[in-house]
């Protein structure tokens, strides 16, 4: 049925048929002889959930399908979000009533409009009467005067991101919003994408196929290939975090559960004092060794307990500050045992204070 997840995906919280903070779809497309989008599965809407998958999986076809932009005869489509049906055999919802805020792939913003026009044509949509929010979040208010032309790809994008949120949406598409930008570019966006996200408090789905994106953004990942789900994949590795200062090129967290001056780790962001970081870890930038590293390039290395974890796989993982991390202990290490954890690449995201993901 629509509302049993094809994958058994846990639906956590508020989850479960016929609770609103979800999105049911069972989706049948054929585009041409050589594709078709076969897809039934259940999406929390909550935090934002990372669609990945290789070029030509359908990750797009999806999102464009969902959002109704994508509708054509033949196509066997039921969409149910939050208890609303936007999509079955005898009814289709219009795109602009399914109130969700869609961030292309390229910024597609009005030449004619300034960039502060941009973001008030979004508010207008809703009747939302102020965008100070959003403007401080992405930081635009030096861009609001200019026209849209002589911004940069990277300001271009934020300026796209900030119409989509000014508009209030429900429900937020983002479809590759980075793409197009170098290394360099995208480290600079990452971080007001990710507070401008956070701070909004509206559920995202982001289609990427950039780990480092997945890493400092994603809650949870469908992964897709071929036009089918393949399954969620292992959450990120991340730990939680309070801002407790600020040096002139970093800003100091503080793990939770750890004892007051220890668990301290620098990351670059704006934030401010006491606010709630999820510190993004990629698992190629862990290494935990059995005694104390001593001296490295390690941004911090943190005592963790071996224990056993209360999964449906039941295994030995580790344990930072009390905080729960699905890596594997050395070898030769038992249960009770403390072990080290060095990390090396940090990607902070700014958390809402009553964030319950």
């Amino acid at each position: 049925t629509l509302c049993q997840p094809a994958t058994g995906h846990p639906v956590r919280a508020s989850g479960g048929c016929g609770l609103p903070e979800n999105l049911h779809f069972r989706l049948r497309l054929e585009r041409g002889a050589a594709f078709t989008l076969d897809m039934t599965e259940v999406v929390p809407l909550r935090g934002i959930t990372a669609i990945v998958g290789p070029s030509g999986s359908g990750k797009t076809t999806l999102l464009r399908t969902l959002a109704g932009l994508d509708r054509r005869a033949g196509d066997d489509i039921r969409i149910v979000a939050r208890n609303e049906t936007w999509d079955d055999a005898s009814h289709s919802l219009p795109p602009e009533e399914r109130n969700i805020g869609f961030v292309f792939q390229e910024p597609n913003l009005f030449p004619h409009l300034s960039v502060e026009q941009n973001l008030r044509y979004g508010a207008r949509r809703r009747d939302v009467k102020s965008i100070d929010g959003i403007v401080e979040a992405l930081d635009l208010a030096p861009l609001l005067p200019r026209g849209t032309g002589g911004l940069s790809g990277g300001e271009a994008r934020r300026v796209a991101l900030g119409r989509a949120l000014a508009a209030n949406p429900s429900v937020l598409f983002l479809d590759e919003p980075l793409s197009g930008l170098d290394t360099d570019r995208k480290a600079d966006v990452l971080p007001y994408l990710a507070r401008a996200v956070s701070e909004a408090r509206v559920p995202a789905l982001y289609v990427t196929h950039a780990m480092d994106e997945v890493t400092t953004l994603a809650d949870r990942v469908l992964s897709i290939a071929r036009g089918r789900i393949i399954g969620w994949s292992p959450t990120p590795i991340a730990l939680f975090a309070r801002v407790v200062g600020h040096s002139e090129t970093s800003t100091l967290l503080q793990v939770e559960g750890a004892p007051e001056g220890e668990g301290r780790l620098e990351a670059t962001m704006r934030a401010r004092i006491g606010e709630r970081v999820r510190v993004g870890i990629p698992r190629e930038s862990i290494m935990v060794s059995a005694t104390h590293p001593g001296d490295s390039s390690a941004l911090a290395s943190f005592p963790a307990l071996v224990r056993r974890n209360e999964g449906e796989v039941r295994g030995l993982d580790l344990s930072v500050f009390g905080q729960e991390l699905a890596l594997s202990p050395p070898s030769n290490t038992s249960e009770g045992e403390q072990v080290w954890v060095s990390i090396l690449r940090a990607l902070p995201r700014p958390e809402p204070i009553d964030s319950t993901i």
